[in-house]
């Protein structure tokens, strides 16, 4: 009977870098990916946050039909309700017009969300792999892949199968936060 494979470490993660010396930083970066896994459980989905403005858009439409309604009985009302009235449809236009803005940037693909942390996990990879190698590897190194895995199980993640395409994005981020990263390894390979 095969004993199950031990969690690997971050000296694990060094030497399949090719530096041991990264050890210590790989551990500190650890916490970036682990806070963003954590975070992740605080951060709705698109499809959700979509879904209420869409509902808000369509509530403030109702809401401006009753407006609409009530401003024909304006002699009925006290005397600053037409004031009052106006604010209030100008804040539904406003509120229009927000819904619409953020419906426009909200995804509206289907599909699933790449899993926390991962991203992060493979731009620390890559940019140890970088500062160690001269250049970032490919997402079809196959090393770099399984450095990515251990590395991912360092932090505490699951067992993950394929990392092309997580490198792939990763190596095609130009974030700060890729730079934030870069330049950590940087100080802590030194």
């Amino acid at each position: 009977m095969q004993e199950p494979l031990a969690t690997p470490t971050f000296a694990d993660v060094a030497e399949g870098i090719g530096a041991r010396r990264l050890e210590k930083v790989l551990a500190q970066l650890a916490r970036e990916v682990e806070t963003e896994v954590h975070n992740a459980k605080f951060i709705s989905r698109p499809a959700d946050v979509r879904r209420d403005v869409e509902r808000l858009k369509d509530e403030s439409r109702r809401l401006e039909i009753a407006l609409n309604r009530v401003s024909k009985r304006l002699l009925d009302l006290p005397v600053d309700a037409s004031e009052s009235l106006l604010r209030a449809r100008e804040a539904i236009r406003d509120i229009v017009t927000l819904c619409d803005k953020s419906a426009s940037i909200i995804s509206a693909k289907p599909g699933r969300k790449r899993a926390p942390g991962k991203i992060t996990c493979a731009l620390i990879v890559i940019e140890a792999w970088a500062s160690v190698r001269g250049k970032a590897p490919s997402a079809n190194n196959e090393d770099a892949q399984e450095v990515c895995a251990a590395y991912w199980l360092a932090c505490g993640g699951q067992p993950s199968a394929n990392w092309q395409r997580t490198l792939k994005a990763a190596r095609a981020d130009r974030s700060a936060w890729r730079k934030y990263i870069r330049d950590e390894i940087r100080r802590g390979a030194e």
